[in-house]
């Protein structure tokens, strides 16, 4: 379910608590969004829109499943009936990184594919309000410095715009 993770820009707590039945509705049908309650922050519930791959991939993998199931379970799950931890979500990420022909994935975490979405669709909009809303952030002035968004950045956008 790599395509379901990488849409996602949760972090790993809340991602591997996802259940069958917070993306499939009682009716079979794959939900558009997915509402969170982030466990970071204990309050705050966000909704995540599900792009088309993740649908796809939800489609396929999990219908058929119980609403109960976790959607990333390990090979003992049935004996458990627990999600993967999060190492073992770490492992995977990695793997999937060799897997197209990433050499070092030292750095390479469940955080930093969180924040590499995050910060594709900061470079792509430029919307950090936008950006905030989906990492489920209070401030955009920690989506800021969660994006590296300095003050040089801003005059460099504004110049670029001749009106």
């Amino acid at each position: 379910l790599l395509n379901l993770s990488v849409c996602l820009m949760l972090r790993a707590s809340d991602l591997l608590k996802l259940k069958v039945s917070d993306v499939i509705s009682e009716t079979g049908v794959v939900k558009d969004f997915v509402k969170v309650k982030q466990q970071k922050t204990g309050k705050s519930t966000i909704d995540i829109p599900l792009c088309d791959n993740s649908k796809r991939a939800i489609q396929e993998h999990l219908l058929g499943k119980e609403p109960d199931d976790y959607i990333f379970v390990g090979n003992k799950s049935h004996y458990t009936k627990k999600p993967i931890s999060t190492q073992q979500y770490q492992r995977i990420i990695k793997g999937w990184c060799r897997s197209i022909g990433m050499e070092d994935v030292s750095d390479i975490s469940s955080h930093s594919m969180r924040k590499s979405k995050a910060v594709h669709l900061y470079n792509e909009t430029k919307n950090v309000e936008a950006v905030r809303i989906l990492l489920g952030q209070k401030s955009v002035i920690s989506t800021q410095h969660y994006l590296g968004v300095s003050e040089s950045d801003a005059s460099e956008l504004a110049k670029s715009y001749n009106i």
